[in-house]
């Protein structure tokens, strides 16, 4: 088994050596052709240095520089003053050599402006010990090229670790537990590029703490009510299911009473009606217009009523966990039998 991790660990060592030499080689094979006047070479060049990923920041400060050269040679002048603009994020007192043409010098000139407005390119690093962690706040990129963090640490004099996250303002990375850890912050691009280095192998960033892994003692009551949760917000007097319910009981009320309203007048009808020769025929009229009345009040009561009942169950269904309304329920004894006592807070 140890010698498998042992050839993965050599596999992946020679593989970022391969990848370093790699860019090496396309950045320098850049500078020449640039040098040469080589533009057309200088281009696919300059591409495979910046997408090997491995470039610092000083390296990629001159993959931009060159590219603004090569793009403006070029005639490409758009993508010229862009490539300058990160130079310049990256390498604020960044110039180019007196005689250099105009054709390239415009474009230049358009991002300095444009970078004096923006300002360069700048972050920083936030440590804390409990639990250790390491954040990486960007405080100004304005060109929009960090897309993460990558961090290098060594625990306790271990062997070093890397962990990475995504983020391009605040990106925190957790490193465990350990009494003194030393790091160095990365800010990297879309190709894994250090676009900010903080810290270093020589002058690393420093956490210290307990190295303990903190435990909550359950028999410790105090701490655990500390935290104290806080109460359901009770809901509006008029939104509270009980008022609705006593709303639907009225209402119900009021229409039982127009209902035996309307059943009276509909009984007198009948009779006024069988009686005629002992009435005058507006009795029975005047009867009639009674009933309808009362048979309207009755079918808006009737809606209304339903309209409340199924509000009140809906309100109670949906009602807050906080106790909104406590009904305890005693049955008392009384002369020749019982009754059941409602009572509690509304």
């Amino acid at each position: 088994m140890r010698s498998r991790w042992g050839q993965a660990a050599l596999a992946a060592l020679l593989l970022t050596t391969l990848a370093q030499v790699a860019h090496a080689d396309a950045l320098d094979d850049a500078r020449k052709a640039v040098e040469g006047s080589d533009y057309m070479a200088a281009r696919p060049a300059l591409e495979n240095a910046l997408k090997a990923g491995n470039a610092d920041p000083t390296d990629l400060a001159e993959i931009y520089k060159l590219t603004g050269i090569v793009e403006a040679a070029l005639g490409n002048a758009g993508p010229a003053e862009q490539a300058f603009a990160k130079w310049l994020a990256l390498a604020p007192k960044g110039a180019l050599p007196a005689g250099t043409s105009p054709k390239i010098t415009r474009p230049f000139d358009a991002a300095k402006e444009q970078a004096k407005k923006l300002g360069a390119l700048s972050a920083k690093a936030e440590t804390s010990d409990d639990p250790p962690a390491v954040t990486l706040v960007v405080t100004n990129d304005p060109q929009k090229m960090i897309v993460g963090a990558k961090v290098y640490f060594v625990t306790d004099r271990k062997t070093e670790q890397t962990l990475e996250a995504e983020g391009n303002d605040k990106v925190t990375i957790e490193l465990g537990i350990g009494k003194r850890i030393d790091l160095r912050l990365h800010a990297v691009d879309a190709y894994g590029n250090h676009v900010v280095e903080l810290g270093s192998k020589d002058v690393p960033i420093v956490i210290t703490s307990s190295g303990n892994v903190k435990t909550i003692d359950m028999s410790d009551r105090d701490l655990l009510l500390t935290k104290k949760v806080e109460p359901a917000k009770p809901r509006p007097f008029v939104l509270r299911w009980w008022v609705w319910g006593t709303a639907t009981v009225v209402v119900t009320g009021v229409g039982g009473y127009f209902g035996w309203r309307t059943y009276s007048d509909m009984q007198r009808i009948e009779y006024l009606h069988a009686n005629s020769n002992a009435f005058h025929w507006y009795d029975e009229q005047a009867a009639e217009r009674s009933a309808r009345r009362n048979l309207l009040v009755t079918n808006i009561a009737a809606g209304t009523a339903g309209v409340f009942a199924l509000g009140t169950i809906v309100l109670f269904l949906t009602r807050p966990t906080s106790s909104e309304s406590e009904v305890r329920a005693t049955v008392t004894p009384t002369r020749g039998g019982g009754a059941v006592v409602l009572g509690g807070h509304f």
